[in-house]
């Protein structure tokens, strides 16, 4: 007899659970934020994600099919007016910083003396020659009377020679691409036929409902700029690039995913069980137990905590499975061709499957020592989704089939495939054996992550990334160090530092290149040693020299003697000067902002700066962190994923040898025999074995998901281990029928668990999909190990004992 009454009341606690726990919580669709922050490698890497401006920048590629400069300016003109006009931007374009740069252009020529290295002063000896001081007049008397020359007439008196150009070179590393040029205010790409427009969001990248806006906005403008030119016969393209777009799109494949996921694995678990159990509909009802404690996890997840990973819900569809065993073997006790209690089957399955759960859910727990939060939230949510559901199969289910009346007798072709398999004896054995043998020469983890592998994006997606890093280059080739202070005076200390750093090692080739705002803005230090410099260089024969030089060109053009007075002033020996505070319209320029997101386990957090520096071909990444962490926080994309796998590396070995010490204690407490403990252990050492090398053969590297693979083999393939030791242990014949009815739950509870990570496998999403490869592989040869090595183990252990009882076996009882 079924209580449809209470029935339908669980039907309705499930739903109401599930809603309450979805509105209660945040989906978190950011998935760097699943990364470890023990590392100070990670930590600093995070902090620079957060923090960089460019980590939200949206920037739009405007291109035409030829080269017009002008009309490549009116298109970046009206996107920047709809994007200024629309809200969602705090900043758009780079008006200001072209404005800036006479400015800057005038403020270098008049501090030479403070802003010219050692090494800048030894690269402009050539430029003191008779004939080059010629050519450098007449060049710039000619662009005087151009359209080029507005604006350049005062520095022919204040540099003549054009050394604040090598002050304003050193600029260059902050440019996208050296090749890129301003016109008229906008950043045009070398071939004249790109145009960059950037934008700072209101809205963090990652807020989806601000990136579908912006999104929509870009595609309306870019259909209005194309229609707007087509009757010129010109074709204008908006390719857009940004956080934003990689926020949607995994947003997009996630749900997807999680969706997919969620009805091919009830649906395919559901079709399973309809041919597995005398009354196909009873069978059905195994999925109530697994449904109605992932609904109790969700809503007692949201008791104490106010977000959860979407990646965490992706995995929704495989806690089903794995919560559906103990609702199987429960029905499978209860659908019997005689009459059957409710209780009775409650105490049959609690008898084999407590061992089972215990380890289940603190193999799950055990994630949260992963340092993995997004490993954390996982483990914590389906720890309490196995609690909840064996909880209802043995406090509610007996209350719903509180009786079972006698079952039909129709055939079961899937148990009798189950018997057959289980019943392969030694040839079974040594078959599994062999495959192991032969996949133990591959079983060496390999380890691979990379930060592109944690977000999935689309094909188009991808093609604008394509484009964008072909016409403006690649800035993940750069190292960015971001440092702070409480004052400006002592961010200029601390950047006399680094540059001072930064010089040696562009000396001995360890960067290329690189910007630290020293260079435009030095400190006292730098000032002081610069100017020293600059006096030791223009001794009194080389100003003679030059005055004589400069005084003859310039007569020669019609320039009176005391034009360039301005210039040889600075060359006086008693020229004193003092450096400039860097002014805060500077601080875009220069990458430098309040800090408003107030640094973690940073003391001076009232501004903060970005140094962007450019490795060279004696760079190693580890030496560079040792030197200059001190300076701040750095962030190397090569170094972050090297890091990455060795952190990897290290806390999957620590998460295996703390799992399997627990299990293998757990085990031997439990059975108080080492010898059943061993044979309990072996289809799951197999199962790794197996595991290991199939992953390496198939070309799939052991990456953040692979964290689990302790957790799917030792924490729930032993499950499938221990149900057929225990039942051998209470039953004691391998064809006593109910002994039959737990190796078939067991079968049916690895299949919907394979089920359940198949459907991941086909996973648009590359960290769901590897999660699916990953466990697939693992439940599927810890149940191969278990239903073809145990049974002859097991019979020959267990072989004294039958023999001893060979009167009693009717009576189920635990053997040693």
């Amino acid at each position: 007899m079924i209580n449809y009454r209470l029935l339908f009341i669980v039907a309705l606690l499930v739903i109401a659970g599930t809603a309450i726990g979805l509105l209660r919580l945040d989906i978190d669709t950011d998935v760097v934020r699943s990364l470890p922050t023990g590392e100070k490698v990670i930590q600093d890497g995070l902090d620079i994600f957060e923090h960089h401006p460019i980590h939200d920048q949206v920037a739009v590629d405007i291109m035409l099919d030829r080269e017009d400069p002008d009309t490549l300016v009116e298109c970046g003109v009206f996107l920047e007016q709809k994007m200024k006009q629309s809200g969602l931007f705090t900043q758009v374009g780079i008006d200001a910083v072209g404005d800036l740069i006479p400015e800057l252009a005038l403020y270098a020529a008049q501090n030479l003396p403070l802003l010219l290295s050692q090494q800048d002063l030894e690269t402009i000896a050539p430029r003191l020659e008779k004939n080059k001081i010629q050519k450098r007049l007449r060049d710039m008397y000619a662009r005087l009377s151009s359209m080029e020359g507005i604006g350049q007439a005062r520095f022919i008196g204040l540099d003549p020679l054009g050394l604040k150009d090598l002050v304003l070179a050193k600029m260059a590393p902050l440019a996208p691409t050296l090749d890129s040029r301003f016109y008229k205010g906008h950043l045009l790409s070398a071939d004249g036929r790109h145009l960059l427009v950037t934008a700072r969001p209101l809205k963090s990248g990652t807020d989806t409902a601000s990136a579908r806006k912006i999104s929509e906005l870009i595609t309306t403008t870019g259909a209005r700029l194309a229609e707007k030119y087509k009757t010129r016969g010109l074709q204008v393209t908006l390719t857009p690039v940004g956080a934003y777009r990689a926020a949607l799109d995994n947003e997009q494949i996630i749900r997807h995913d999680v969706q997919l996921a969620l009805v091919l694995a009830t649906v395919g678990i559901g079709l399973l069980l309809l041919i597995s159990f005398p009354r196909p509909l009873i069978g059905l009802l195994s999925l109530v137990p697994a449904v109605a404690g992932t609904s109790a996890a969700l809503f007692t997840y949201s008791l104490f905590h106010s977000s959860i990973s979407i990646m965490v819900l992706g995995f929704g569809g495989a806690i089903i499975s794995i919560t559906v065993d103990h609702g199987i073997a429960y029905l499978l006790f209860l659908d019997r061709p005689h009459q059957t209690r409710g209780k009775e089957a409650s105490v049959e399955v609690r008898a084999i499957g407590i061992m089972a759960v215990i380890t289940t859910i603190g193999a799950f727990l055990i994630l949260g020592l992963s340092g993995f939060p997004i490993f954390t939230e996982l483990g914590q949510f389906a720890a309490l989704g196995i609690f909840f559901s064996f909880l209802f199969v043995h406090s509610v289910f007996p209350r719903i089939f509180p009786t079972m009346p006698p079952g039909s007798r129709r055939p079961l072709p899937l148990r009798r495939i189950v018997d057959g398999l289980y019943s392969t004896g030694k040839p079974g054995a040594v078959a599994a054996g062999l495959l192991a043998l032969g996949l133990l020469f591959f079983a060496t983890p390999v380890f691979h992550v990379s930060l592109n592998s944690m977000n999935t994006v689309t094909e188009k997606t991808l093609q604008a990334d394509a484009l964008f890093t072909e016409v403006w280059g690649n800035i993940g080739n750069r190292i960015f160090l971001m440092s702070s202070g409480n004052s400006i005076t002592a961010l200029e200390q601390k950047n006399d530092r680094i540059l001072a750093k930064v010089e040696q090692d562009i000396q001995k080739n360890i960067l290329q290149g690189g910007f630290v705002a020293s260079m435009l803005f030095p400190g006292p230090e730098k000032s002081e040693k610069n100017l020293a410099g600059w006096h030791a260089f223009w001794n009194e024969q080389r100003v003679r020299k030059l005055r004589k030089n400069l005084i003859s060109a310039g007569t020669e053009l019609g320039f009176t003697a005391d034009a360039f007075a301005g210039f040889l002033s600075l060359l006086d020996p008693k020229y004193s000067a003092r450096p400039t505070p860097i002014d805060e319209k500077y601080f875009s320029l220069l990458a430098i902002s309040k800090d408003s997101k107030n640094i973690k386990n940073t003391q001076n957090s009232g501004l903060i700066q970005f140094t962007t520096l450019i490795p060279g071909p004696n760079y190693q990444a580890d030496v560079f962190f040792d030197r200059y962490s001190k300076d701040g926080k750095i962030f190397d994309g090569s170094y972050f994923s090297q890091r990455l796998a060795d952190i990897l590396f290290s806390t999957f070995i620590k998460m295996f040898l703390i799992i399997s010490g627990g299990l293998v204690l757990l085990l031997f407490f439990f059975y108080l025999n080492l010898p059943l403990t061993l044979l309990t252990l072996t289809p799951v050492t197999f199962a790794y074995i197996c595991t290991l090398g199939t992953l390496k053969l198939i070309g799939h590297p052991l990456d953040i998901p692979a964290l689990m693979l302790s957790i799917i083999i030792l924490g729930m393939g032993i499950d499938y281990s221990i149900f057929c030791v225990r039942a051998h242990q209470r039953y004691r014949d391998i064809a006593h029928p109910s002994y039959t009815l737990v190796r078939s739950s067991v079968f049916l509870a690895g299949s919907s668990t394979l089920i359940g990570f198949g459907v991941l496998c086909f996973a648009d999403h590359s960290l769901l999909r590897s999660i699916g490869v990953t466990s697939f592989t693992g439940i599927g040869y810890s149940l191969l190990g278990t239903f073809l090595l145990l049974p002859p183990l097991l019979n020959h252990y267990f072989s004294d004992h039958n023999r001893k009882s060979k009167k009693n076996t009717e009576r189920p009882q635990d053997i040693q």
